[in-house]
């Protein structure tokens, strides 16, 4: 590969290059650990593997295109923190009330008009983001 093409497809942020894992470890089949995940960038699905991630503390899947977040999210019951803002969401599972470790919720600017009754079990909700939401009245 040419070096002018290598330069293309490489990160030009190295704040957000991550190594997981070296090379020696993967090849001696070591686990690969990492506590937070960002997927951004005008996503439209996201692959079923994410919820097998039960260790993450932290979920950052803002800036997407997302209509829907599957009710398997409630298998990531480690999370500390979530953003699912600026996405086209119109609603949020029930099983997000599951995540009762969380601590910070991000939902600002989606399509959001009401809200799950089960975020009521997040007793340490500490931030809950929900600005430009067509959200009632009641609710703000």
């Amino acid at each position: 590969m040419s070096r002018n093409h290598k330069d293309k497809y490489e990160n030009s942020n190295p704040r957000r290059t991550h190594t997981f894992m070296s090379t020696e470890d993967a090849n001696s089949g070591k686990k690969s650990y990492w506590p937070e995940l960002e997927i951004t960038g005008s996503i439209r699905n996201l692959s079923p593997n994410l919820w097998q991630l039960t260790h993450l503390t932290a979920l950052y899947l803002n800036d997407n295109s997302l209509q829907r977040i599957p009710s398997e999210i409630g298998r990531l019951v480690n999370l500390r923190a979530l953003d699912l803002s600026s996405n086209k969401l119109r609603s949020l599972p029930a099983e997000l009330g599951d995540l009762i470790y969380l601590r910070e919720l991000l939902l600002n600017q989606n399509y959001l008009r009401v809200l799950p009754y089960e975020l009521g079990k997040l007793f340490q909700l500490q931030v809950l983001g929900l600005q430009g939401n067509p959200l009632s009245k009641e609710i703000m």
